[in-house]
């Protein structure tokens, strides 16, 4: 027997009326799970200089300036602007308004005021113009300098595209936050697609969370569409600029969504480039010039004695990035521009992996620096990482800091890695390892410290703790008791403690301790589990597993806190300890830490006995006994009791006490701080959403095309 349906042409007109409106709720649905936890605001739409993609340099006493992009006939006026930061804020007072025919907008000058303190601040302005009155706040913008530095030490990094990238995002984030740094450059592709507002979200949530002045440059996917960066403009500002710190020249170009600079945009560099012939100048942008031949051959020195005829000889032999193939005259320009203006470091992302060589033209080296970043999707063996270089106010570049542990250009990878590398097991992210605990707000009494480099060279650090001031300062120790500090008391109901000259060596680990109370507490082991899964996630990332056995522990500490975790295992042949032990960010926070450990198949092949020793900041130790079997995983044996035992306190590697640091910071109880400073660090999970938007809205966009192509046919039946 046959059944046989017919639709008519009201019914169906219903269905796709019906199903367009599930497909627009739908989205409605996913725009508000976005916005709900976070507003994207464009906060370049009026004040386009300075931004949260490149804060202004200013000298305290000196001129600061603001643009805006109104209308020529807009007259704004009333102005009043704030700074602020953890520490205070500061009144700027208005100096003067006039229309700018350069920069298409209205420039602001506003006097800062003498007593500022060195630091990073947001600003609050607010103005009447055309009858309107706005209110606008723009973070993380205005860079105030006691005096103009004789060195950088720049952090550089590229290519997160977030929404995917966001778990290395996050890590090159929580380790620039602790590096001894002047600055930081990320040189473009900072989302995966402009127009995906969880990109922008996962990009800004720890964009908004570095502590030091940060620049940013735009790449190809931060286009909307060839030649149109609307988003971008509207959110981060100008896509090409100049930045100027005392005797430093940062030139950021715009290499376009196709990986080349119009002839315009390189007249307009060679002007800057000739109006500043004394200064250090720096260029960065997305795409490089050199391209994969150059590490493919292992290609170091590349000597130029004539430019139009070495050019043509390495343009010829393809030794340049392949999107500058058909655009040979806007690049023989640039290069030109380069070397012919002692633009001596040139700074580039976009291939994923580490690009080095150097040009020696005229007896100068100039040093061509790709860096693999931290993109989600780099190759086999690769590591994601950054670059910390030095550079002096008398042009010197420090070659030793252009690679992780100064190794040769063409040993590669040779960027300093926040990762072990793609494809490799054990596999983590994060190889200088540190928290805080209970938290470094302000909120706990004690604050401790602990930070572990796996790293083979040595860092200057920056280490601050945040404690209440209800009480007098006098009533807190600092442990060990050898180390030099500066306090500084602030508007926030906390002491901003700053150690001072520290630096961790390599493969080595360190803990501090601030407090005012004695630890009565012992430590909890709150949870041991171990698994043989087939993949792992590290935020919006899943890696595919195979042969290993990971544990995950948990323990907290209401005390000092939890400084140490160890794991060790015996299967009959004696106790061992687990090939790898990675902190576990998205769970450790609120007194609670939480590592992972992994153990290879081979070594858990039946029966085995665990013990988990948990250690607190002032020596107590509490020690649990587990049982193991494939099956079962860990489990506690009948009648086993689990009781604290004390344990002697470790020693405390101390630091060296001098070391060079940028910029100097000089502090006193009473006063504010000189180092550069910025609003309390939280770092803040990636939780990705259960539903998959992009194949739901593909299914219900395909239904409503079979309901319009049913209309259509329902037509032609009648």
């Amino acid at each position: 027997m046959v059944f046989r349906f017919y639709l008519g042409e009201d019914v169906l007109r219903k269905l796709y009326v019906a199903l367009l409106v599930t497909l627009l709720f739908a989205i409605l649905l996913n725009v508000v799970s976005i916005y709900g936890e976070f507003v994207l605001r464009f906060y370049a739409e009026v004040v386009k200089y300075p931004t949260l993609a490149y804060p202004e340099p200013v000298l305290a006493g000196g001129v600061l300036e603001v643009r805006l992009a109104l209308s020529d006939d807009s007259s704004p006026s009333d102005f009043s602007l704030t700074m602020f930061n953890e520490f205070g804020s500061y009144e700027l007072s208005f100096k003067s308004v006039s229309y700018s025919s350069k920069w298409k907008s209205w420039v602001a000058e506003f006097k800062v005021p003498e007593e500022a303190s060195e630091g990073l601040y947001s600003m609050k302005i607010s103005f009447t113009a055309a009858g309107e009155h706005y209110d606008i706040e723009m973070p993380n913008c205005i860079w105030v300098l006691r005096e103009w530095p004789n060195k950088i030490r720049l952090i550089f990094t590229a290519d997160t595209k977030t929404p995917a990238g966001t778990p290395y995002w996050r890590e090159m984030v929580y380790v620039a936050n602790i590096l001894n740094a002047t600055m930081m450059i990320f040189s473009g592709d900072e989302v995966e697609r402009p127009s995906q507002a969880s990109a922008w979200k996962y990009f800004l949530t720890y964009w908004l969370q570095l502590n030091k002045p940060s620049y940013a440059g735009i790449g190809n996917h931060e286009y909307d569409s060839p030649g149109i960066a609307k988003t971008w403009e509207r959110i981060m500002g100008y896509r090409n600029f100049t930045l100027t710190i005392g005797n430093f020249l940062f030139l950021f170009l715009d290499s376009g969504m196709d990986g080349w600079v119009p002839l315009e945009q390189i007249k307009w560099a060679e002007n800057e480039l000739k109006n500043n012939p004394d200064k250090v100048k720096i260029l960065t942008m997305h795409h490089p010039i050199f391209g994969y031949k150059i590490r493919d051959e292992k290609i170091v020195l590349i000597e130029i004695n004539s430019i139009d005829e070495d050019f043509e000889k390495l343009f010829n032999e393809n030794y340049f990035y392949e999107s500058w193939k058909n655009h040979k005259e806007e690049l023989k320009e640039l290069f030109k521009a380069i070397l012919e203006n002692g633009v001596h470091l040139v700074l580039t992302g976009h291939t994923h992996n580490d690009i080095n060589n150097v040009v020696t033209y005229g007896g100068q080296k100039y040093f061509f620096i790709t860096a693999t970043g931290v993109p989600y999707d780099v190759r086999i063996g690769d590591w994601r990482g950054f670059r910390l270089i030095d550079i002096y106010a008398n042009g010197t570049v420090d070659e030793k800091t252009l690679t992780y542990l100064g190794k040769p250009f063409n040993n590669y990878p040779n960027s300093i890695p926040i990762d072990v590398g793609e494809g490799i097991m054990p596999y983590e992210i994060g190889l200088l390892e540190y928290y805080y605990t209970p938290a470094n707000d302000g909120s706990s009494y004690t604050v401790s410290l602990k930070i572990k480099n796996k790293l083979d060279e040595s860092y200057d650090l920056v280490i601050a703790f945040r404690v209440p001031n209800d009480i007098s300062f006098e009533n807190y120790k600092v442990i060990p008791e050898n180390i030099t500090y500066a306090v500084a008391n602030t508007n926030q109901g906390y002491y901003y403690v700053l150690l001072e000259n520290i630096t961790i060596k390599p493969r080595s680990e360190l803990k501090f301790t601030i407090t005012a109370e004695d630890d009565k507490e012992e430590p909890e082991i709150l949870s041991a589990s171990i698994s043989k899964p087939s993949e792992i996630k590290f935020a919006t990332l899943t890696i595919k597993v195979s042969e290993w056995w990971i544990g995950e522990v948990e323990a907290t500490d209401k005390g000092w806190g939890v400084a140490s975790v160890k794991v060790m295992y015996n299967t009959g042949n004696g106790w061992k300890e687990p090939e790898l032990y990675d902190l576990d960010l998205d769970k450790t926070g609120n007194g609670i830490v939480a590592y992972r450990f992994w153990i290879n198949e081979k070594e858990l092949t039946g029966e085995a006995q665990f013990k988990i020793v948990v250690t607190d900041f002032s020596g107590k130790s509490v020690e649990k006994t587990y049982m193991f079997t494939p099956e079962k995983g860990l489990f506690l044996p009948e009648m086993v009791p689990t009781s604290p035992t004390e344990t002697p306190t470790t020693p405390t590697e101390t630091p060296p006490t001098t070391t060079e640091t940028t910029p100097t910071a000089t502090m006193t109880p009473t006063e504010a701080v000189t180092e550069t400073t910025t609003p309390t660090t939280t770092y803040i999970p990636y939780k990705p959403r259960g539903v998959n938007y992009t194949l739901l809205y593909a299914g219900l966009l395909i239904a409503i095309i079979i309901a319009g192509i049913l209309i259509g046919l329902a037509k032609k039946r009648t």
